[in-house]
């Protein structure tokens, strides 16, 4: 399983060393850690808690469309295995992003709200926006990589 390394684990996927197993270890790491933050984010009552709530869905299904056609389509091969597995190296490259995106927004509203409580603002909405946006662009950029004949040097025969 790799955690930072993702040409290696894109040389894998080329190389046909990447088994359905695998895919299911990235996929149980993957909901455990993306379904954690839900309970913690917002009481759903603010206008900002509704609108990362609509936003975060409307870049999920974009950008997971647009990582669908990255990868090429429906002419396009092993879509889960890649995105579930991508997803999990660039969610660790990502994590310094969005501790320090979280960290400014969370100053912001210090700052500029001076609330004793919390409430999701747009600082944080801005900060979910923009790292989703940022995630879905790298996620796509691999899988495009991937419905290459070749990246990084690497070249892969017809046969793989």
């Amino acid at each position: 399983m790799y955690f930072w390394n993702i040409d290696a684990l894109k040389r894998d996927f080329l190389q046909g060393r990447f088994s359905q197993t695998q895919a299911f270890y990235y996929l149980v790491l993957m909901l455990v850690l993306f379904t954690l933050p839900v309970g913690i984010w917002g009481d759903n009552t603010t206008v900002w808690d509704k609108a990362s709530l609509w936003g975060e869905l409307v870049c999920v299904v974009f950008g997971t469309a647009v990582a669908y056609k990255s990868n090429g389509g429906r002419d396009g091969r092993e879509f889960l295995e890649r995105y579930v597995s991508l997803s999990w190296v660039l969610f660790i490259r990502l994590l310094p992003l969005v501790i320090l995106l979280a960290l400014v927004a969370s100053i912001f509203r210090d700052i500029f709200i001076s609330d004793a409580g919390y409430g999701f603002t747009g600082y944080d909405f801005a900060a979910l926006v923009l790292i989703s946006l940022i995630y879905y662009w790298r996620l796509s950029h691999h899988m495009s990589d991937l419905n290459q004949s070749s990246f990084s040097g690497i070249q892969v025969s017809a046969e793989n």
